[in-house]
Parts: C-alpha cells; structure tokens; sequence
C-alpha cells in the first residue's frame, strides 16, 4: 500500500510498552463501566423502545459523519 508504514520496523522500548498497556487497561475499563450503565438504563425498554433508541442513535451519528464529510471537502 502507498501510505502504510510497516509497523514490524518500529520497536518499543519496554516503558512505552507498560504505558500502552495501562492505557489500554483504562480504556477497556471505561467502555465496561459505560456498557453496564446502558444496560441499566435499557433493562425495562421494550423492543419499540429499543429499536426507536438504536435508529436515533444511528440518526444522529450519521448526520455528524455526514457534517464533517461535507465540511471536509469545501
């Protein structure tokens, strides 16, 4: 590919290593708080409910991925 580098060239020395993988720890970490958060505040939705959730969400990360699309090629 022309713009890929090869990743194998560049090696980590053991502190950046620790450091990616405490950050990853976090990052893990938080998307399991925020998976259970919603899976509380979801229990009770009922199918409708559910689907209508999922189609404004979809709706309104579209329209951001559309916004910045469109303002990217003006």
């Amino acid at each position: 590919m022309l713009f890929v580098k090869n990743l194998n060239d560049q090696k980590l020395s053991r502190k950046q290593e620790d450091l990616a993988q405490r950050i990853a720890e976090k990052i893990i970490k938080l998307q399991l708080s925020i998976a259970g958060w919603l899976n509380v505040k979801t229990a009770n939705f009922s199918k409708v409910q559910k689907e209508i959730f999922l189609l404004v969400i979809s709706a309104f990360f579209g329209a951001i991925s559309l916004y910045l699309i469109f303002h990217s090629i003006q």
